[in-house]
């Protein structure tokens, strides 16, 4: 069974991210060194065969770095962020001028809200790899939980510049924009995320709530039925489209999505109410 879990770490939106500083094709001989480098097995397997590798000992610093990355995501994927920590400790201090571990611990940083810790492995990240515009989304994503917004909106911009093609700096962006009640900006990152990715139901459901925060309900149903028409019953989209009906007709219009929705998912009320939505 391939090993997926290692592919999960906190932070669902750096998922991608993270994959990529680690999950790259590895080579054919790395393959032949079993479950801690092809991820084939159960994440015990996985964690098992990457100690285990560890235990016997290499002058291969790469290799070696790898498997604490992978065991930091193992840990990470059981929920033991404290272990994973640890892990990338080691990685760091194996190769000090390696930017993506600290990337990783960041990461894990941040998912235990140490956010001021999370923020120097990013300096330091940034420090030594300057382009690599994932260093800069994960940093204004920590600034963002810090409720630091200017620093966060610096940083996707950044984000955004290095990489004009990647639908999450905008996204990221478009969150901030909207906290800010920057609604015309945010509208305007919402868009360019559907032009990149018009088959994706998220980017017409956070356009939107912005729309509906707008008061332009009509754009806000027509982006709601999208995100429908992509995927079925998503909570989110229910909602918002229960939310359109209410407010353009009658009270009770909107009461057959809107028990759905929480049918679907307990508590999905709670999550728009942090969108700013009343």
């Amino acid at each position: 069974m391939r090993f997926r879990a290692l592919r999960s770490f906190p932070r669902a939106a750096l998922a991608g991210a993270l994959l990529a500083a680690l999950w790259l094709a590895p080579a054919q001989a790395e393959d032949a060194l079993g479950p801690c480098f092809d991820g084939q097995g159960s994440v015990k397997e996985v964690l098992d065969a990457c100690a285990d590798f560890i235990a016997k000992g290499t002058d291969d610093k790469k290799l070696l770095i790898r498997a604490h990355s992978v065991r930091a995501m193992g840990f990470s994927a059981t929920g033991n962020l404290d272990a994973a920590l640890e892990e990338m400790d080691a990685a760091v201090a194996i190769d000090p001028e390696r930017a993506n571990s600290y990337f990783m611990r960041a990461a894990g940083y941040d998912a235990k809200q140490e956010y001021d810790k999370a923020i120097a492995d990013l300096d330091k990240a940034i420090t030594l790899k300057g382009d690599d515009g994932d260093y800069y989304l994960l940093r204004g994503t920590v600034y963002s939980h810090k409720g630091e917004l200017d620093k966060a909106l610096a940083d996707f911009d950044e984000k955004v510049r290095l990489n004009p093609k990647a639908t999450n700096g905008y996204s990221s962006r478009g969150d901030v924009h909207r906290q800010r009640k920057e609604y015309d900006l945010s509208v305007a990152d919402y868009t360019e995320v559907i032009t990149l990715d018009p088959e994706h139901a998220k980017g017409y459901i956070d356009r939107g709530w912005v729309f509906v925060l707008k008061n332009d309900l009509d754009k806000a149903g027509a982006d709601f039925d999208k995100a429908l028409e992509l995927q079925n019953n998503d909570p989110s989209a229910l909602v918002g489209r229960g939310v359109v009906k209410s407010r353009m007709g009658k009270p009770t219009d909107g009461h057959a999505d809107l028990a759905l929705a929480q049918r679907l998912e307990p508590g999905i009320f709670e999550e728009i109410r942090k969108l700013g939505i009343e």
